[in-house]
């Protein structure tokens, strides 16, 4: 007699044996999950013992993160100190730690300087604290934290007043046996996972920032200053750098024994010359002072603040070409806005307002002239005579 062995019912179930914690971000990394599915059955409405497999695997790292920039855009001037604050913040499913960085946004004039982070904003006021080689500790799941970049602001020479500068923040994963901020953290994006799922692999998952691809395991916020500075233009045209104007006042034909002391200025002709003593009267309506040997020259130059705040410790200077008489300096004038100032003619280098120094030795003259506000107008003249 034949057994009868009719599979007369089929039960399937499965269950997930799951370790670690979910939060906002996932399943944290390192959780194994295992599927164990049983099958039951009877034969001739006899139970059999059920069938079980069990398969599972363990859940990768997704590296993933916000930064942002928590200070507004502002004005600054060149070489001013400020912190500014970043929230990063671990969207991943692993506790990660991170290095910092603040550098440009692609243009070298911007480059900030003297760069240091700080956990508080206290810690940045006083200079205490300071991430160690920039990195942040380890940061939850989930968990945010605002850091603070304490910099001084570019005063490269490219950059001038109105100029928008661009600084750019970074945080990039790092490598869960970096000691120093240098060892990175690596995505495993060869590896065959349905090969090896019993390992965790790391995946970077976080999105595109500024000018920083997706995917890259760092992530970017940028910050903006506006430069605020002094900036001198020729009071006549805002768009043009101050000018030197020459003219020849002087010369032995009017003034037979000239010296640096002279103060006579027949450039202008007319009743002038008329006045000048070394002059034929036949010829004093029509002669001009000439660029000859011993003639003497006045320098006139203007210079007006036409940028957004106070220029401090303007210091004028100029040095003689050889062509003219090095120990000839004299008759310096400066007049702010058109009111004249009273110098003080000093041996040692001037450092004081209104002071100046005509040193016979190199043909220099140098002026002190302390603060120019915004919209001030500086005017300084000095004489020199030709060799």
């Amino acid at each position: 007699m034949k057994l009868n062995k009719t599979l007369t019912a089929l039960a399937v179930s499965a269950s997930f044996g799951l370790s670690g914690q979910a939060f906002a971000a996932g399943t944290v990394a390192g959780t194994d999950i295992t599927n164990t599915v049983t099958l039951g059955y009877t034969v001739s409405s006899t139970a059999q013992t059920p069938v079980e497999s069990a398969s599972g695997f363990k859940v990768d790292q997704k590296v993933d993160m916000t930064f942002t920039s928590d200070t507004a855009t502002a004005d600054s001037v060149p070489g001013e100190v400020v912190t500014l604050a970043y929230t990063l913040t671990n969207t991943g499913n692993k506790a990660t730690a991170y290095v910092l960085a603040l550098t440009n946004n692609g243009n070298a004039d911007h480059s900030p300087q003297a760069v240091t982070f700080y956990p508080t904003a206290t810690d940045a006021t006083n200079n205490t604290n300071a991430f160690a080689n920039n990195k942040v500790p380890a940061l939850a799941v989930d968990a945010s934290r605002t850091v603070y970049a304490k910099t001084t602001i570019t005063n490269n020479a490219n950059i001038g007043n109105g100029d928008t500068i661009e600084m750019l923040a970074t945080a990039t994963a790092l490598d869960p046996s970096d000691t120093d901020g240098s060892t990175l953290l690596a995505q495993n994006i060869a590896a065959d996972k349905n090969a090896n799922l019993t390992t965790e692999y790391v995946i970077f998952a976080e999105a595109a920032s500024v000018n920083n691809l997706k995917y890259t395991g760092a992530i970017t916020a940028q910050t903006d200053r506006n430069i605020v500075t002094a900036e001198f233009t020729d009071p006549a045209d805002a768009n043009a750098v101050p000018k030197l104007a020459i003219k020849i006042i002087s010369d032995v034909v009017c003034d037979n024994g000239l010296t640096d002391a002279n103060t006579n200025d027949y450039s202008q002709g007319g009743a002038q010359v008329g006045t000048c003593p070394d002059v034929a009267a036949a010829n004093q309506a029509a002669y001009r002072p000439k660029a000859i040997p011993t003639s003497m020259a006045k320098f006139t130059y203007s210079a007006e603040n036409t940028g957004a705040v106070t220029a401090n410790a303007v210091v004028f200077s100029e040095q003689l070409p050889s062509e003219y008489a090095i120990d000839s300096l004299a008759n310096a004038t400066l007049a702010i806005d058109a009111a004249t100032q009273t110098l003080t003619t000093v041996t040692d280098a001037p450092d004081a307002v209104n002071e100046v120094r005509y040193d016979d030795a190199t043909g220099t003259i140098t002026i002190y002239v302390g603060d120019v506000a915004k919209d001030e107008v500086i005017t300084i003249t000095f004489t020199a005579i030709v060799e």
